[in-house]
């Protein structure tokens, strides 16, 4: 059987323009010189993902049904593919959008059957997988799931894994040893082929990393599509050897395609992990690309300070877009250093792009004018700092609208945790690549980036963080040294440790000594205190970290503060289960009525 995985970059939501990309493939494998006898898309493959709210729109669910309805008629070969499908809810009148995998064959087919909501149980039911017979082949299906090691799949000649698998971190790709090798766990002890079709592309904070693979029943992975990137790979399987008790070996044939290139027969083939900054990298230069292109945009605009991030964002967004379509402005005032202009003109240069040199020391001595006409006096030494971020902004944006180019913001979380960031000012922008990566990780990227070729100034990476909005200023004068605060902030944000468990778990590192009750109080006490400000940031790629606003999503009002004396660093579970059992439901309650 000659088996196609398309690994495709759908727009969530768009159903007829992923419908007509989709139908674009079939056509083209249809007219290649073998066409296949199966076709997989990944999970979410006509819908996207994650379609959140989408799933209770009347209009979506209705566009999902035609969606399918299109697919099963035009498709030109036989294809299995993920979407979402609206059912009825049972003796109720409505309907719950539901993912789903359909196949399609000569104008035939359906919903496999993933959801059964015609039940007797309050609940949907969800099959883990769905067995069925493919060309006289026993192939078991599974949707956005791994098998498990008790599952028993040895009556299967193919294990088939329908994926929308989010990027979050080298430990969760396919090119990680780990999950390759325990795909190659699961065919060999089944005896069975595993098939794997993972979502690429980025939607809002989510990047999917691709990387779809084949491994035969020895455990050998015969081909692998690219991470990253929308990617064909096709492959041959002879079911009647595999499944041989006499047989050595597999019939194994296996040849991989994109648009770039044409069928290489590429045999057995070992998958190099992804280096972490490497991956990252791609990753956040996929939700770069993948925002502008599904948004409509051509064209990014960003403020270029001569400082680390924004030189970090501006390479991100070259390597994505290609520097032509990168525009740059240097916005010095008379705070601002010689170095720092030289500093982003070099950054320019490295990277070929387009700049504007806009200062902006007439347009605040302007604002204080009025200022002093209208209250009496030019503001508070903070109010005055402010308005040079804030008057940067106001350039961005005309420029954006102008122009029509998206505005990229440049902080990155360790700024973004603190507060450290003028709001309407520096917070401005559609999107923040760098807002879920910590400011010791920047200088990680930027290593990295200058490995492969010298584009980030050494400067920029070297000198001391500054925001520049006062003569000597320096991020340490708010600040404690990145590397203290990034430990700090990882044990509390990724790993949701209080005062106490920091102290604990430095107690016997390299930071102990740096590392004060007061200290790390204060640090907690300010990242509580700006999660009024995280709420009005850009959107940010998660890449497997905590999302300081979906994910951590802690009031804005809120009265608690972690005192280092009153956490039990050793949890006492016995006290807690005991306060479980002892608890008594009260007359009259049902659960399931509650």
């Amino acid at each position: 059987m000659y088996i196609a995985i398309v690994q495709n970059n759908p727009v969530v939501g768009d159903i007829r323009g992923n419908s007509e990309r989709i139908l674009e493939s079939l056509d083209s494998l249809m007219n290649s010189l073998y066409p296949p006898d199966l076709v997989i898309f990944p999970a979410h493959a006509l819908t996207g993902s994650p379609v959140k709210g989408l799933e209770t729109s009347d209009a979506f669910a209705g566009e999902c049904l035609a969606g399918a309805h299109n697919l099963i008629a035009k498709a030109s070969l036989p294809t299995l593919i993920g979407t979402m499908i609206p059912q009825p809810l049972a003796d109720e009148m409505g309907f719950t959008n539901e993912p789903e995998i359909l196949y399609c064959k000569d104008g035939a087919g359906g919903a496999l059957g993933f959801v059964d909501v015609n039940n007797d149980w309050p609940y949907d039911q969800y099959a883990s997988s769905i067995t069925v017979l493919l060309e006289g082949h026993t192939v078991s299906i599974l949707q956005d799931e791994y098998p498990e090691n008790n599952d028993d799949f040895s009556e299967c000649d193919a294990i088939i894994l329908m994926l929308s698998k989010e990027y979050r971190g080298t430990n969760t790709m396919f090119t990680a040893s780990s999950q390759v090798s325990y795909i190659k766990s699961i065919a060999k002890k089944n005896n069975a082929w595993v098939i794997v079709a993972n979502l690429v592309g980025a939607q809002d904070a989510t990047v999917f990393d691709g990387a779809s693979l084949v491994v035969n029943q020895k455990g050998d992975v015969v081909v692998a599509a690219k991470p990253f990137e929308e990617d064909v790979i096709s492959f041959n399987i002879n079911f009647d050897v595999g499944k041989s008790p006499d047989a050595t070996s597999s019939s194994i044939e296996a040849t991989t395609n994109n648009a770039e290139q044409d069928l290489l027969h590429i045999g057995t083939q070992i998958i190099k992990p992804l280096l972490p900054y490497e991956a990252d990298w791609k990753a956040l230069c996929l939700f770069v690309k993948d925002y502008v292109s599904k948004n409509g945009f051509s064209d990014v605009v960003l403020g270029l300070s001569g400082g680390l991030d924004s030189a970090v964002t501006a390479a991100i967004a070259c390597d994505a877009l290609g520097s032509e379509r990168v525009h740059g402005v240097l916005m010095p005032s008379e705070i601002s250093t010689e170095e720092s202009l030289t500093d982003a003109k070099e950054l320019a240069e490295l990277l070929g792009i387009k700049t504007y040199e806009i200062p902006i020391n007439k347009a605040v001595a302007a604002f204080e004018d009025l200022s002093i006409a209208a209250i009496g006096n030019p503001g508070s030494e903070l109010a005055r700092q402010n308005i040079q971020s804030r008057m940067r902004m106001l350039i961005l944006m005309h420029l954006s609208n102008t122009y029509g180019f998206l505005l990229l913001n440049t902080t990155n979380k360790s700024e973004c945790a603190m507060g450290y960031s003028t709001l309407y000012g520096d917070t401005a922008g559609a999107i923040s690549p760098l807002g879920n990566i910590y400011k010791t990780d920047v200088y990680g990227l930027a290593s990295w980036r200058n490995e492969r070729s010298f584009v980030i100034p050494q400067n920029s990476i070297d000198k001391e963080p500054s925001a520049e909005l006062s003569v000597g200023q320096k991020d340490t004068d708010s600040l404690p040294p990145y590397d203290i605060l990034d430990h700090i902030l990882r044990m509390h944000v990724e790993e949701g440790l209080g005062v106490d468990q920091i102290l604990e778990y430095t107690a016997h590192n390299a930071f102990a000594q740096a590392l004060t009750s007061d200290l790390v109080k204060d640090v907690l006490n300010k990242v509580k205190n700006a999660e009024f400000k995280r709420r009005q940031e850009p959107l940010a790629p998660t890449l497997g970290y905590v999302d300081m606003n979906e994910d951590r999503n802690w009031p804005v009002t809120n009265g608690f503060n972690d005192r280092d004396d009153l956490v039990v660093s050793d949890f006492d579970a016995d006290s807690y289960l005991s306060m479980i059992e002892s608890w008594k439901m009260p007359d009259g309650w049902d659960f399931l009525a509650n």
